[in-house]
């Protein structure tokens, strides 16, 4: 659902691969926007962002956002850098996509991915990737004769979580975090600017100052939105004390979003993290209108956001079901250096029937 809708050039679709993105154009498409509850409609969340300059950036890597990712078929090495807003699961839960997934799709040089710090080492985002490494590491290791040695290497960047300040800057592109605040130190949020043009991505967040003082006057907003406390108990089978403290407590319900964003005042509000269905998006969308009287879009996977200085554009993408990984990115796979094949017990070898090695 969304209010205030122009398509200007854009077809009614987004079709990936026939839409050239504009020289000082940014697209923003939601590869999850549910709930830490997986289901089929709505992946965990995701956040694509794409730079007219080249630079390809997702924001968190929930579970199920990169078989949505695929069906973009976008190559994997287009992809400049990943980042995390906290260590929940439906946030980061697709590492082991992001790695070896996007190895194995074509993957040519080490996964870059930022990640923040927390009040102990062991909460912190360099805990949770050194030791996600280490638990894939039978899988990593037997493929490294049969892919590219460099898809297997991790640039792991721990930034501090309790600070405002630039976490990335390149190419014209800052990237800034700032606090969030959800059940323990080490959430932040995420802001983009590029040519003129940004974007915050909350992460998960109950009603923040420091949301308020750093999403000023941003182009697009993207805040968490739980479902309300009534739609936790009646669909989610909650009792009223755990859907307050969920929906309201440890998440921001739609009013106190909205309230939130008000004081913001982006030129597109998109709300995320609920479950969007037919009887649940007017609700949702009412008790925003409590507090905000904006330009809103209730998220949904696929949705795609091009952004320019004159509009902002919001649309749904379709996309294959059935996306093989982009041949482009095999172009060099028989050139790249391999490690040298493991060693198999010769008790096993021999009951190869065709023999191969």
């Amino acid at each position: 659902m969304t209010t205030n809708t122009k398509r200007g050039k854009y077809p009614e679709h987004f079709l990936p691969g026939a839409e050239k993105l504009g020289r000082d154009e940014m697209r923003i498409t939601a590869l999850g926007t549910g709930r830490p509850f997986l289901r089929r409609s709505q992946a965990n969340a995701c956040w694509l962002i794409e730079l007219g300059n080249g630079d390809k950036f997702m924001f968190d890597f929930g579970f199920g956002s990169q078989m949505n990712f695929t069906a973009l078929e976008i190559p994997y090495n287009a992809i400049t850098a990943y980042f995390a807003t906290h260590l929940h699961t439906d946030h980061v839960g697709d590492f082991g996509q992001i790695w070896v997934g996007s190895w194995a799709g074509g993957r040519l040089k080490p996964l870059e991915v930022y990640g923040p710090s927390a009040d102990k080492p062991e909460y912190g985002f360099a805990h949770f990737a050194k030791h996600q490494k280490e638990s894939y590491r039978w899988d990593t290791e037997s493929r490294v004769h049969a892919l590219p040695a460099i898809g297997a290497e991790v640039n792991c960047h721990e930034f501090d979580y309790s600070k405002v300040h630039v976490i990335y800057e390149q190419n014209g592109v800052k990237i800034t975090s700032f606090p969030a605040i959800h059940i323990m130190d080490g959430p932040v949020s995420l802001k983009l600017e590029w040519n003129g043009l940004s974007m915050v991505y909350s992460g998960d967040t109950t009603p923040s100052e420091f949301m308020i003082e750093n999403a000023q006057g941003v182009d697009v907003l993207i805040h968490e939105t739980f479902n309300t406390v009534d739609q936790l108990m009646e669909r989610s089978g909650y009792d009223e004390r755990t859907a307050k403290a969920i929906g309201t407590i440890i998440h921001s319900d739609p009013a106190e979003a909205a309230y939130v964003v008000s004081k913001c005042d982006p030129k597109l509000f998109v709300a995320f993290h609920f479950f969007n269905d037919f009887d649940t998006a007017p609700e949702m969308y009412a008790a925003i209108r409590e507090n905000y009287g904006g330009r809103v879009a209730l998220a949904t996977d696929f949705m795609v956001i091009n952004v320019t200085k004159d509009e902002i554009v919001t649309r749904d993408a379709i996309v294959s079901e059935h996306a093989w990984p982009n041949k482009s990115e095999h172009d060099d796979f028989g050139k790249a250096e391999r490690k040298s094949r493991p060693n198999m017990p010769e008790w096993i070898r021999e009951k190869q029937v065709f023999p191969k090695f």
